[in-house]
């Protein structure tokens, strides 16, 4: 199935009004902080479920009456019952029951609603992908432990559904993993206003037949609130049957018998549970398919098929994965650096990308992740990352005469393990300063390392902003994770311009508190006045969206010369990047070889004394960090208004985030 547009939709506009949720169920690790019903945050106390015969329960409400609401269903659909027999997640690769969960109730909602059980690959309406998760012979290792999966959480439900009623069980499971292929092939992450996901659910037929593409033309969003949308009724609908890839239903949903009958007849319930709003990221035609992503848009090709086939069992033949040559934007993502020109001959930067080779790369950066967020140890996951990104890597060929070669090759900036590698190396500097100063803040040593590792931070959240924009301008639908980036970007700027060390660099005078009345507010764009009117005053989308474009990027390109070096000082991988948000002073391959070679792994090359320790200079580049910041947090929350609407949580976010700066009554 498919859903098309009913009318000609420009860019910026909610498609549908709030989904209601078929079925919620909550992470185990935010079970304890946020409300099986609702998904709020839960008070303390918290609320338990109403006729609860075990004191010793595993979920909890943050009100009566979502405890009414939902415990007739926890309790109906044996997951009660699942929570006592399997306490801990069945796999430790998994760490959470949520897919198990919410399959239970899903499976007692269908046979409330007298929906068919027969055929195991679609239920209420809703693909399974019963017969490729589960029969299909394996492509790899993955596979089968995708299928194990499937049947060891199949019997538990079984198990559990059996135990609610009394009765032993008889070995039979197959509807019960025709429902977890239900929930595998089409349950979302749900996220809070913070981007943190909070657990899984499945929507209604309307957001679940909108298929995947590697270049979408909407994203969705979620929303609590009783009415968080702009349109009333859905402008998209299920295409015509027969007709084609023209074909467009115009009749409503509720009027076409042949669609009803395919349709969900589970039923969301209206009275709880994030709602789901699709919108528009780019222009789309009357009767053009809607398409939504499924995977990260900053992976390969290859990565987003591994990921897709493992997940939902399907080859994307998307336009992106179509391209021939391959689009820019993967070029990019995959393209490296042959230090060895021999070898040059037997694989180039475009088709060199062996599955080794791939591993190798994933292995190091998910190692020093896992430092990171497994081991709390940020200052090991930066020294890993900083070594992945400036050291050589071999890789092992085979001539036609049976010599092995040994082919040298380094990640370029674009890579897309170097972008995740940025993404990362922000977080954990940021968090190594926290450490730092929690041991020490008054120490002179302690903050001279902090500050520095604060404009590593900075200069790493800025680098993975620009590069991303760069791509942006090949691949409009990177929309949503360049809206984050910005914002984070300028989130970290302002805090490096906050921060106390600044008077390190004013020879042991206080500098004082530093406020925006003593910078010049920028002069060169509109930006600012825009924001404080939420970007309301358009009357064309699109134009507005490339003058604002335009404006941000003619400031940022403007300021960056000002402060890079500062971010950069320190030397290492950053020193290599001459520019953060234009991509010219890459050049040719050939240039961009030369310059690597040399430069990359020359942490404290050329590192002379500049005049920095001026006062007068520091303050000066203070001022442009301001400045640069607050550009990135108005782009950042002007694109999260194209992706989200205009009353966003990131909107929200931004707004405070300035207001405290004191510079929206300037």
């Amino acid at each position: 199935m498919e859903m098309r547009a009913k009318e000609d939709i420009s860019i910026s506009q909610d498609l549908t009004p709030p989904i209601p949720p078929l079925a919620l169920s909550l992470h185990n690790s935010t079970l304890v902080t946020h409300c099986s019903c609702c998904f709020s945050p839960l008070p303390s106390p918290p609320f338990s479920p109403i006729h609860n015969p075990n004191t010793n329960h595993f979920i909890r409400y943050c009100s009566p009456h979502c405890s009414s609401l939902d415990s007739p269903l926890h309790f109906s659909s044996s997951e009660f019952h699942f929570f006592h027999l399997f306490p801990q997640p069945l796999h430790t690769s998994f760490p959470s029951s949520s897919d198990l969960r919410i399959s239970l109730r899903l499976l007692y909602l269908i046979q409330q609603s007298n929906g068919s059980l027969l055929n195991l690959e679609r239920i209420g309406g809703l693909i399974t992908n019963f017969k490729k998760l589960m029969f299909l012979e394996p492509h790899c290792h993955d596979d089968d432990e995708v299928s194990g999966r499937i049947r060891d959480g199949a019997k538990a439900l079984a198990v559990a559904r059996r135990m609610s009623v009394g009765l032993e069980t008889n070995g039979e499971y197959n509807v019960e993993a025709a429902v977890l292929c239900l929930v595998l092939s089409n349950a979302v992450e749900v996220y809070d206003k913070d981007g943190r996901s909070l657990g899984v659910g499945v929507y209604d037929v309307e957001f679940s037949w909108v298929n995947h593409s590697c270049s979408p033309n909407a994203s969705y969003r979620f929303c609590t609130e009783s009415y968080c949308g702009e349109v009333l009724e859905s402008r998209i609908c299920p295409a015509a049957t027969g007709t084609g890839d023209a074909g467009i239903e115009s009749e409503s949903i509720s009027s076409n018998t042949k669609i009803q009958k395919s349709m969900s007849i589970i039923g969301g319930s209206v009275a709880c549970g994030p709602k789901i709003i699709l919108r528009s990221i780019k222009g789309i035609q009357k009767g053009e398919e809607v398409l939504i992503t499924y995977t990260d848009l900053l992976q390969p090709k290859v990565m987003r098929q591994s990921e897709l086939w493992l997940k939902y069992r399907f080859s994307c033949c998307c336009k992106r994965c179509r391209a021939m040559p391959m689009t820019h934007i993967d070029h990019c993502l995959q393209e490296i650096l042959i230090l060895n020109p021999d070898s040059s001959d037997m694989a180039s930067g475009d088709n060199f990308y062996g599955d080794y080779v791939m591993e190798k790369l994933m292995d190091c950066l998910n190692d020093a992740i896992d430092d990171f967020l497994s081991f709390d140890n940020p200052k090991s996951c930066c020294e890993k990352l900083e070594i992945l990104l400036t050291q050589d890597h071999v890789n092992l060929l085979l001539k036609p005469n049976g010599e092995k070669l040994h082919q040298l090759f380094r990640l370029l900036p674009l890579h897309h393990v170097s972008l995740h590698a940025y993404m990362t190396l922000a977080s954990a500097y940021k968090d190594s300063v926290s450490e730092l100063l929690a041991l020490d803040h008054e120490s002179y040593k302690h903050q001279t390392e902090a500050c520095n590792m604060s404009r590593k931070s900075a200069a790493y959240s800025l680098l993975l902003a620009g590069a991303t924009q760069y791509l942006f301008e090949s691949e409009s639908s990177l929309i949503v994770s360049l809206s984050n980036f910005w914002t984070t970007a300028g989130e970290t700027l302002l805090s490096l311009v906050r921060n106390s060390a600044w008077n390190l660099f004013s020879m042991g005078r206080h500098t004082g508190a530093f406020s925006f009345s003593s910078c010049q507010i920028c002069g060169k764009c509109t930006l600012l006045d825009r924001f404080k009117n939420k970007f309301t005053d358009c009357q064309d989308e699109n134009a507005e969206f490339a003058d604002i474009t335009s404006q941000f990027l003619n400031c940022v390109i403007h300021i960056t010369p000002k402060i890079w070096d500062f971010l950069t000082e320190e030397g290492g991988y950053l020193k290599v990047v001459e520019d953060p948000i234009s991509y010219r002073w890459l050049g040719s391959r050939m240039q961009s070889c030369a310059y690597f070679a040399t430069h990359a792994t020359s942490p404290d090359a050329d590192k002379t004394d500049s005049g920095l320790e001026a006062e007068e200079c520091y303050n000066e580049i203070r001022v442009n960090l301001f400045l640069l910041g607050i550009h990135c947090l108005i782009y950042g929350a002007f694109l999260s208004t194209v992706c989200f609407s205009r009353g966003s949580p990131l909107m929200s976010k931004v707004e405070s985030l300035i207001s405290l700066e004191g510079i929206l009554n300037c």
